[in-house]
Parts: C-alpha cells; sequence; structure tokens
C-alpha cells in the first residue's frame, strides 16, 4: 500500500508540474524562404569551376547554401612570421572568411613612399589565406577608422586643403593612386584568379551620398578588383541611396563601446544586443561620432541577405571606458543575431594585434590628432579581448564559438533557407525579465528553438516550467515531454523536426553541434544544455530503425518514441540502421566535453579530435598547444592508420567511437623572470587635460617622467619550442614597458593582467634593459572602470608577475 501510494504521489505531482507549464508559442508555416534573387555582381567562378553566388537570403557555395563565418584580422598589427600559424587557429575555431583593414598609413606614411614589407606584406598574407584555404574580404576604405590615427588617412593627405570623403576631384585623384596601389599588391589573387579575395568593403561608417560609394566602386572596378561581392557598413543611413543591388550592407553589433561618451555602466541601448528582433542595424555602434540612429531598417535593405561584419568579438579599452568583456557577452551575442535571422556571423575583432611603430608618429586613434581624434587608444596593444589574444592566446569565448561555428559549417545549408519568427508575446524591452527570449528559425516544418536568458551585467531571472508550442505545416508540436526549467545565464538552441540522414528527431533538448559522414557511417554530435536534462523524440518510423541505445526505457506519445536521461560520452546514445543501410549514430557530450571538441582535416580526412589542448592541422600533422607542461591527449574519430612523433608510434586505446591517444610529457623550458622597485612615482600627480568633447586624454611621454619604475629580468629566448606570455598583475592607471628609451608596450588599467609576449620581443629583452613603468591612479579623473571603487587614490604597485609557457607537440599521420 505505501508503494502504491507514493505512485499516485509522484503521479499526481508530475500532473501539477505540468499543469504549470508555461508554453511559450510561435506559429512557422509558410517558413521556406525563396532564393529567387540573385545578385551578380562581380566575377564569381573560380578557374577550377567553384562558383560563389549571393542571394537575397544568403552565400551560396557551388550551388549549396550555406552560412559562413567571417573574423577581422589585422595583418599589420601582427608578425609576419606568426600569420600561418594564428590563420590556422582562425580556421580551427570556425573562420571562413578573414576580414582585414588596408590602412593608409600604415603604408604611406610619407607621400609616394610605400612599405608593403614586414607586416605590411599585404600579398603575403594573402597568400597564407590562401594556403590555409581561408577567403578574403578586403576592408579598403579609404577611410577605415579601425581605432587607427586619423581612421588611417595619412598625416600628409590631411594637409591638402581637399573635401575629404567626397567627391573632390583632388581627394579621389589620391585615392585612385592608393587603390592602384593596394591592386598591385593584389593582383591574381582574386577568386576568378583562383586567389581567395572574394570581397571588398568600400569606405566605412559613410552616411553621405550613395553617389560617392558608386564613383569609390567604379574605380575599383575600373583597377582590376572583381570580385562576387562589394559592400559597405549598413550604418549609418546614407543621406542618398546606392541603387539596388550594387553594395551589400553587412550589418553589427556591440555589447558594449569604448567609443561612448558616457562613463556609466553599460549606457543607451548596448543590452539590445541580447534581445530576438528582425531589426538588422544597430543603433550603438559609433556613437562618438554618429547622430543616433533609428532603430527601423531602410525598407530596401530587406531584400538583401542578413550578413554581419562587426559583431563584437571583444572590446578594446578607451582611456575613459577600461571596459571588461565577458565571454558570454560575445557568444549570446552571435547566436541571438543568427536566431534573428543573419546568415552570416562576422567578428570585429576575431584576433587582437599591436600596433606597429610608425615613421612619423604613433599609429593609434588619439584625441590629440588631426583626424578621427574622438578616443585614445593605447599606442601599442591592440588587445580587444578578442577569441584569439594579442599573442595568440585561446580565450573561454574561442571555445564557446567554435562550438557554434561547427553547428554553422554543417548544418547552414539548412538554416540558411529558414526565416526567423518571433513569438507575440516575446521580450521587446532588455529592461524586463518577464518572459523568456527565444526565436525559432524555420521553413515551416523543421527548424531551430533559439534561447538566451543572458545579458550582460545583469542576472536574468531562471525561466520555469517551460515548453515551446511550435506551430508547423505538418501541426502543432509541444515540446519536451517534461517542463523544463532555462537557468539565468543560458544560451543555446534545440532542434525539432530534424533529419538525421532519413533519420527523423522530432525534437532534442540537447544542442546539435556537429556531423561526419565515416564510410557507410555517420555520426552526428549534440551538446546537453546546462541545467536541462537531455531528452530525445523520434519519430515512429525513425524508432523501429533503432539498433541500440543508451537511454532509459522509451515511452510513447503522441506519434513520438521519447526517451530521456540520455548517458553522456564518448558512445553513442543511439544507433540506428537506415533503409539505405547506412548506420547512423547519435553521440551527446556534456557541456564541458561539448567544448573540447574540434572538427579538422588531418591526412586529407575530416575527423573528430577531443582535447583540452589548443589544435591546428597542417596536412598530416595534427598540432597540440599545452599550456605550462603536462602530457597532452587526443582522442579521434576515425582513428588514423598510425600516428606518431619523432619516429615512435603511438598506441590507442578504444573508448566509443573515438581512439584516445596520450601523447609523450611536455617539458616547458621554465623562465625565472624578476623585478625590482628603482624609482616611486613622483608627486603631486600629472595635470590630466581634457579634449574639445571634455572627454579625458591620456598621458602624453613626458607624463611618465612620474611613474613608479620596475627593472625587469627576463632572460632572453629560453627555448625555441616554447612560447612565454606574462601576466603582469599591477594597479594603477597606466602601464607601459620600455627596452631602453623605446616603448615596445602599453596596458590600460581595467582589472585584467597586463599580457607581454616575451618571444615577440627577444630581441629588444636580449640587447637592453627592460624597465616596466606605472602611472598612478587618480580618483578624479573621469573614467568607466569596473573596479575603480576598490582602488586608493595615488595607488601605482606591481602585485606579481605569472609566466604562462605554452608548448607544442606535433603528431603525424604515417598511415
Amino acid at each position: 500500500m505505501a508503494n502504491a501510494r507514493m505512485l499516485l504521489l509522484a503521479a499526481a505531482t508530475a500532473l501539477c508540474i505540468q499543469g504549470f507549464a508555461r508554453d511559450y508559442t510561435v506559429d512557422v508555416r509558410q517558413g521556406n524562404v525563396s532564393n529567387d534573387y540573385i545578385f551578380n555582381m562581380g566575377s564569381n567562378i573560380s578557374p577550377s569551376g567553384s562558383r560563389i553566388n549571393i542571394s537575397s537570403t544568403g552565400f551560396i557555395l557551388d550551388g549549396k547554401q550555406s552560412v559562413p563565418v567571417m573574423g577581422e584580422f589585422h595583418y599589420a598589427r601582427y608578425p609576419k612570421t606568426e600569420w600561418r600559424r594564428e590563420l590556422q587557429k582562425m580556421k580551427a575555431g570556425g573562420i571562413s572568411i578573414v576580414a582585414t583593414y588596408v590602412f593608409w598609413i600604415h603604408h604611406e606614411e610619407q607621400e609616394g613612399v610605400y612599405d608593403w614589407s614586414g607586416c605590411r606584406d599585404l600579398h603575403n598574407f594573402i597568400e597564407a589565406c590562401k594556403e590555409t584555404g581561408l577567403k578574403v574580404v578586403l576592408r579598403l576604405g579609404p577611410w577605415c577608422h579601425g581605432e587607427v590615427r586619423n581612421g588611417g588617412f595619412p598625416e600628409w593627405l590631411l594637409k591638402r586643403n581637399y573635401k575629404l570623403r567626397t567627391d573632390d576631384p583632388g581627394y579621389m585623384k589620391e585615392v585612385r593612386t592608393w587603390f592602384s596601389q593596394i591592386y598591385a599588391q593584389v593582383k591574381g589573387l582574386m577568386w576568378k584568379d583562383g586567389g581567395p579575395v572574394i570581397g571588398v568593403q568600400l569606405e566605412n561608417e559613410y552616411r553621405g551620398p550613395g553617389s560617392h560609394l558608386m564613383a569609390l566602386k567604379a574605380m575599383v572596378r575600373e583597377l582590376g578588383f572583381d570580385v562576387p561581392m562589394y559592400t559597405r557598413t549598413g550604418w549609418p543611413k546614407l543621406s542618398t541611396p546606392v541603387p539596388f543591388g550594387e553594395l551589400l550592407p553587412l550589418y553589427g553589433d556591440y555589447a558594449d563601446g569604448f567609443w561612448d561618451r558616457s562613463l556609466k555602466e553599460m549606457p543607451g541601448e548596448y543590452a539590445k544586443s541580447f534581445i530576438f528582433r528582425s531589426f538588422r542595424n544597430s543603433t550603438v555602434i559609433a556613437t562618438e561620432q554618429l547622430p543616433k540612429q533609428s532603430d527601423k531598417d531602410n525598407p530596401d535593405d530587406n531584400g538583401y541577405p542578413y550578413f554581419t561584419c562587426e559583431l563584437g568579438g571583444g572590446m578594446a579599452t578607451s582611456y575613459h571606458r577600461r571596459i571588461v568583456i565577458n565571454p558570454m557577452d560575445v557568444y549570446s551575442m552571435s547566436l541571438v543575431r543568427v536566431g534573428s535571422g543573419s546568415n552570416m556571423p562576422g567578428y570585429y575583432v576575431y584576433h587582437s594585434g599591436t600596433n606597429p611603430d610608425g615613421r612619423f608618429t604613433t599609429l593609434n586613434e588619439s584625441q590629440a590628432s588631426p583626424y578621427t581624434n574622438h578616443n585614445d587608444l593605447p599606442v601599442k596593444t591592440y588587445d580587444y579581448q578578442a577569441p584569439l589574444g594579442e599573442f595568440g592566446e585561446l580565450s573561454p569565448h574561442y571555445h564557446l564559438l567554435r562550438r557554434f561555428h561547427l553547428f554553422l559549417q554543417d548544418f547552414g545549408d539548412r538554416l540558411s533557407g529558414m526565416k526567423a519568427f518571433f513569438p507575440e508575446d516575446m521580450e521587446t524591452d532588455f529592461r524586463r525579465d518577464s518572459l523568456l527570449r527565444w526565436a525559432v528559425r524555420s521553413d515551416g516544418n523543421s527548424g531551430f528553438v533559439f534561447v538566451n536568458n543572458y545579458q550582460r551585467l545583469k542576472k536574468l531571472s531562471d525561466k520555469t516550467n517551460v515548453r515551446f508550442s511550435v506551430n508547423t505545416n505538418d501541426g502543432v508540436l509541444t515540446f519536451p515531454e517534461k517542463p523544463v526549467n532555462i537557468e539565468s545565464g543560458s544560451c543555446f538552441l534545440m532542434p525539432f523536426n530534424f533529419d538525421m540522414d532519413g533519420i527523423t528527431l522530432k525534437y532534442a533538448t540537447a544542442q546539435p553541434v556537429t556531423r561526419l559522414d565515416n564510410g557507410n557511417e555517420t555520426v552526428f554530435v549534440f551538446a546537453r544544455n546546462e541545467g536541462i536534462e537531455a531528452e530525445f523524440a523520434f519519430d515512429e518510423a525513425a524508432a523501429s530503425r533503432m539498433v541500440s541505445s543508451a537511454a532509459k526505457p522509451a515511452r510513447k506519445q503522441n506519434g513520438m518514441v521519447v526517451f530521456s536521461d540520455i548517458a553522456t560520452g564518448y558512445s553513442p546514445a543511439f544507433t540506428f540502421k537506415t533503409v539505405g543501410g547506412r548506420t547512423v549514430k547519435v553521440v551527446v557530450f556534456d557541456n564541458a566535453a561539448s567544448l573540447s571538441l574540434w572538427k579538422s582535416e588531418l591526412a586529407g580526412k575530416q575527423r573528430l579530435f577531443i582535447t583540452g589542448s589548443g589544435l591546428t592541422t597542417d596536412g598530416a600533422t595534427l598540432q597540440l598547444a599545452c599550456e605550462n607542461g603536462g602530457k597532452p591527449s587526443v582522442a579521434i574519430y576515425p582513428a588514423p592508420g598510425e600516428i606518431g612523433t619523432d619516429g615512435k608510434t603511438l598506441k590507442g586505446r578504444q573508448n566509443g567511437i573515438f581512439t584516445v591517444y596520450n601523447t609523450g610529457k611536455i617539458s616547458a623550458a621554465p623562465l625565472k623572470v624578476e623585478f625590482k622597485k628603482v624609482k616611486d612615482a613622483a608627486m603631486p600627480m600629472r595635470t590630466v587635460k581634457f579634449s574639445k568633447a571634455k572627454i579625458a586624454m591620456q598621458p602624453e611621454e613626458k607624463d611618465f617622467e612620474k611613474a613608479a619604475v620596475w627593472k625587469l629580468s627576463i632572460p632572453a629566448k629560453a627555448s625555441a619550442d616554447t612560447e612565454y606570455l606574462l601576466h603582469i598583475n599591477y594597479t594603477g592607471d597606466v602601464a607601459r614597458i620600455y627596452a631602453g628609451n623605446k616603448l615596445i608596450a602599453d596596458n590600460f588599467y581595467n582589472g585584467k593582467p597586463f599580457a607581454f609576449g616575451v618571444n615577440r620581443f627577444a630581441d629588444d629583452i636580449k640587447n637592453n634593459e627592460i624597465l616596466l613603468k606605472i602611472l598612478p591612479y587618480e580618483k578624479s579623473t573621469p573614467m568607466y572602470l569596473p573596479v575603480e571603487k576598490t582602488i586608493k587614490d595615488g595607488t601605482a604597485s606591481l602585485d606579481g608577475i605569472k609566466v604562462i609557457t605554452s608548448a607544442t607537440y606535433n603528431l603525424t599521420v604515417t598511415k
């Protein structure tokens, strides 16, 4: 009797929970998107016959819709010798297109004297992209912004009596000469030539007449820039339009902005980045120089595909706004934009860098410069808190985004043709938190539910007892069977009516990540969403094809067979045999393991990898980057015939569908860094200057005569096989590192360590005395600083230096 009462109580409790479920509903009927309009811009067929088309909804490669991912990487802000390795990291992170500015001032500081050497070697950068298998979009400007002095305009150009950024004949003559120089560097590297350059952007954040953009387009076309797509930034609104179909508008969004005039925490409308919405444009970009932007799209722009070029991959620190980005800021914003209908996430920037040395001036944006003088940025560092750091470090959001990019890479052909649908009771005001934030991409039958319960610097409430009710062409699908709680900070997607090579998954509460075909077998990989039990439901026909499962006993419901308590790990949770005889396996990882999943080509074959190390592949070589020594391991599917290093073959052990290889121990050569204070900060502190915009200006070189000074003893490069990164923990206003009298690195304090790559400055360290100078923090200086309340006025302290080593283990497939 006791057992019977307990069963009745459990059943009553379940009914009670189900009775209080909140069903979020949306109608996705008539969701299929037409690709009737194809934009014919420039030559779009490569010598191999590979064809690129841009339709009214997306990117079409060789007749197949796709969702490419674009990441910004400024070649001139990174050493030439390291380009190839960093491009491999970008590709491993899911980037398929590299965008890069061509900054005029970086190449022609002196009129008529061009520098295309070293880190400025555009030609060889494009060649490196080609070798790595990455496409390229050149952002030509001529005005770029990009946090560069004068927005990229050389000083000599500003001294001419030209009306810049107009059709002024004198200005356009100079631009033509400059564009001719760029073309000489990239000639033969267009897509039609077999090269990787598929697009060019003209101007940037331009709000004048569209006729000027058309004049620039005519110019580059005449010079030879013949590419499949020509673009412009979709913000701000032009004073007069360009003819439809001539320039693709690309959009952007940021979680916060160093440029904002406000010193408050996340001012204005940055929080809109975390709301699903049909509006493509952003009202927060470049608020220091542009008038307030409308939150209504230009009706003509809706006929273009929804591509982005500037989703904030992080954020730089300006002197007056010391922003700290959380990895979820970037991931959430990207997922929200795709869930809102975007078919190309493009990150600005994906890879941080360092400003090169200028011949006559520093090359950073500065309020003291004659043009584009809205903000003060550090002289040297261009650390954007991006997925890849200033010295190639892998940030936490590199892994979050890689997992999302795998989904776009493998299922983008489905997603691209799906419209975005927004529920009637959707949350449209970022100040409110009563409703779940979600949207659906669907073709009318199948699709994906996108959920975001995250907002930067605001803890959203848990959303309890949630179910989704989707009205499709085939009827209403309500899921999951058991309502779920969506925790604060959650951000994910779930599939419905998801085809797995003839096996119909009606829904899953887990996130699809990737698929891989291996002979007569296909593996689908899912990631369990944190805080949500993995529940999979198959139609009855699919369930009848099931060979095995590692889940609780199934139960039938509304024509579906539902499984819960799914086992996660390297072994299949489900195995099917299709009507055609193929084997379909479903593997489910927990959230943490899914962030260690990689997909790359090794020895001519696409494979899945699981490793906690950084991973890149190059032909038959697998490279594992391991921090602070250790013994890296990697699981591979399908396993190569033979893999090893230094003539030694590694023996793998089977774990589920993967073969696990334990490598030899990496012994990173140690590096001992010592520091000694040699000078206290001089008082009184400097007098802070203000710009015309009444924004505090950064210190000048002479101000560092009052800085506290430490001598750093750093040995010359200890090992050619080891990278050394210093995390300098300090408190103050601004820190700089000098080699002799030469400034080589700097940092605006925001509470995070000052990163310094030792290998990058090996020659300076070898030949010079290295000094660290820290200016005291001054409470009276107006700035946004997240940690300011904890800092004592006048503080200039060095609190410690942590050495992080990174060594690479190379494995080669021999069979």
